[in-house]
């Protein structure tokens, strides 16, 4: 008696695995910095937007009021309490409300959210910031400018002012 041995071809070989497991590594290498950049560059154009929408709602209160809130009127609560930016009369009738949690960008707590400065009368704006939205108000009333800058706090991504 003869026995038969059973050919077995159904599976996959080792080297057939393999391949395809290199195959997605090399596109994983390719899709996922990609990805990345683009979540960081979202990020960014979010914290653009905000800025966009912060002076649009100056230059509304600006147009009904016939100033812009002045300096002393505009505070920015401590980052433990959530950078909370409060004014009376501006928040919450122009803008709902604006603290820490809508800038989107990543850089530590102390930098999160939004500054509030004088506008500079001579030499300009400082080439760094302490914080990715900087609302520039001039004491009297006359002036606002928003500044929206990136994660390192030293380039300008979008500024009312150009």
């Amino acid at each position: 008696m003869r026995m038969k041995r059973k050919n077995k071809e159904d599976g996959f070989t080792l080297i057939e695995v393999m391949a395809v497991m290199i195959i997605l590594a090399i596109m994983a290498v390719i899709a996922i910095p990609k990805v990345a950049a683009s979540s960081e560059q979202a990020r960014k154009n979010a914290d653009i937007t905000t800025g966009n929408q912060v002076k649009a709602a100056l230059d509304f209160y600006q147009v009904q009021k016939g100033s812009y809130p002045k300096l002393a009127d505009m505070t920015v609560g401590s980052v433990a309490s959530g950078g909370v930016v409060a004014c009376a009369g501006f928040i919450p009738e122009y803008m709902a409300k604006l603290d820490a949690k809508m800038t989107q960008q990543s850089v530590d707590s102390a930098h999160r959210g939004f500054g509030v400065k004088v506008i500079p009368t001579s030499g300009g704006y400082p080439a760094t910031e302490n914080n990715l939205i900087v609302i520039y108000l001039a004491a009297d009333g006359s002036g606002a400018e928003v500044r929206t800058m990136d994660a390192s706090l030293s380039n300008v991504l979008w500024s009312s002012a150009e």
